[in-house]
């Protein structure tokens, strides 16, 4: 199965929500890590799966 990764600005394009929004508010209460998000080598950086 492959997977499509997308950035926080791209994912905002794609559900029409502001990337602020994704990052205050969804993230963490939404959409779950490892489940709708990973953040690679631990870093800052957060890709949508």
């Amino acid at each position: 199965m492959s997977c499509t990764y997308l950035t926080t600005d791209e994912l905002a394009r794609r559900i029409k929500y502001d990337p602020r929004t994704i990052r205050n508010r969804l993230k963490d209460s939404v959409l779950l890590e490892g489940r709708h998000y990973i953040r690679p080598f631990g870093g800052r950086k957060t890709l949508y799966i």
